[in-house]
């Protein structure tokens, strides 16, 4: 009968008014620390001051935007102050090293030769295709290297991708292509400027988190594709790259987004060897996509803000 009773410790366990949830009081207090001593849990107009919290994801700081739209209207040279002003805090949060000996890939439309193979007995022929190789797949040289992410056109810089996969998504090529593959090591350690962290080391203070956010505006933006005709997008992170290299970065590492592979843009090609063993073909059999319903209207609402300037 004790089990039934209403102070049945089992069912319902006893409760004290002293006893304290360390880890939600830790949660609740203080609600709204200093800006550089803690991350505010909460957000809302209480305090007067602070606002709704955006996803560090989908949000771009003002002052990135500002910049973007600065290079519209000005020169490299007139907005770079504020550039360099904007990254020199997290510099060194984002420094990384890879090692000599990795092995990284790029990828080409096409081949360099095709032949035909006869066998030694039948009649069975095979097509034998050669992949670009060396300087064929390799960096363009300044005279014909086009616009990229990270480089004006006419300067010479090396892409890689951490995989093969990743190395071909990145060249989009259709269903039938067939594609070089071909692999690159590096030949000594190669300091890097990582865009994409571990946001722990972030996760001090709000302070810190708005470094965070820069810094995946910044890894968005050399991800994001583009189509040929468009050359405004990537003005920021060009200049971004000779900021880079002239603070002593020999390249810059992003994610991918076609891929879970991550790429890099090396500022000296001649620090990667082609490796031959890495060479190869592939044919494209499929391209997938995938979809997802985002919120949409037909016309913005009396509230509703342009994208750019929420900050």
């Amino acid at each position: 009968m004790s089990l039934l009773s209403a102070e049945n410790p089992i069912v319902v366990p006893p409760k004290s008014n002293l006893f304290v949830d360390d880890f939600d009081e830790w949660l609740n207090w203080p609600v709204y620390p200093d800006w550089d001593k803690g991350i505010a849990v909460y957000a809302g107009f209480n305090d007067g001051v602070r606002m709704m919290n955006f996803a560090i994801s989908r949000t771009k700081p003002a002052a990135f935007v500002e910049l973007q739209h600065r290079l519209l209207t000005q020169n490299f040279h007139q907005v770079e102050p504020g550039l360099e002003e904007m990254i020199a805090p997290f510099l060194d949060d984002i420094e990384m090293q890879l090692p000599q000996g990795e092995i990284w890939y790029r990828a080409r439309l096409g081949e360099s030769g095709t032949f035909r193979r006869f066998p030694l007995a039948g009649w069975e022929t095979q097509i034998i295709r050669i992949p670009w190789q060396d300087k064929e797949i390799g960096a363009p040289p300044p005279p014909k290297a086009g616009f990229g992410r990270l480089n004006r056109a006419g300067v010479s810089v090396m892409y890689l991708a951490s995989e093969q996969y990743t190395a071909v998504a990145e060249i989009r090529p259709h269903p039938g292509h067939h594609v070089s593959i071909g692999g690159f090591r590096s030949c000594e350690a190669i300091r890097l400027a990582d865009f994409n962290p571990d946001i722990s080391i972030f996760a001090t203070s709000d302070a810190r988190l708005s470094l965070y956010e820069t810094i995946q505006a910044f890894d968005r933006l050399m991800s994001m594709p583009v189509t040929p005709d468009e050359r405004t997008p990537y003005l920021l992170t060009q200049l971004l790259a000779e900021v880079l290299l002239r603070r002593g970065f020999d390249g810059v590492r992003y994610r991918s987004s076609v891929s879970d592979g991550s790429n890099i843009c090396v500022f000296y090609p001649e620090k990667f060897e082609f490796v031959p063993d890495h060479s190869e073909v592939r044919r494209l059999n499929t391209v997938a996509y995938s979809i997802d319903r985002v919120p949409s209207e037909l016309v913005p609402g009396d509230s509703d803000l342009p994208y750019d300037q929420r900050g």
